[in-house]
């Protein structure tokens, strides 16, 4: 009886070790991050913040982490925006600026259409 129970959790910890391994693969290969736009971002972000231009300095900081996220300098470069923007104020919270804000338009209308769909 022992001999079954110690061949089972070899069997399973088998399964859970190589198992486990064959996800992780698959999962990296799900993201490619891009190291070298993820560079130029982060120098276009900085050159916007020495100009002065917060708003587009927290976009390219964004498109930095969000080419890679796992890049400690992207990440320090965003983290020195917000609080460049918000004067490391917490309780601010960012919004566009109200030129580049986009108004939320109206869906466009079937009437006219010759053709009508139908529902389910």
């Amino acid at each position: 009886m022992k001999r079954v129970w110690i061949v089972a959790s070899v069997i399973a910890i088998f399964l859970f070790v190589f198992g486990g391994l064959q996800i992780r693969a698959s999962q990296s290969d799900y993201y490619r991050m891009d190291k070298a736009l993820c560079e130029k971002y982060v120098e276009m972000s900085q050159e916007a913040l020495q100009n002065n231009d917060l708003y587009s300095a927290k976009l390219y900081a964004q498109k930095a982490v969000q080419a890679n996220p796992w890049s400690k300098k992207a990440w320090n470069n965003y983290n020195m925006v917000i609080v460049k923007i918000t004067g490391g104020n917490p309780d601010i919270t960012l919004e566009p600026k109200k030129e580049e804000a986009e108004m939320p338009q109206e869906a466009p209308s079937a009437e006219g259409e010759g053709e009508e769909i139908e529902g389910c």
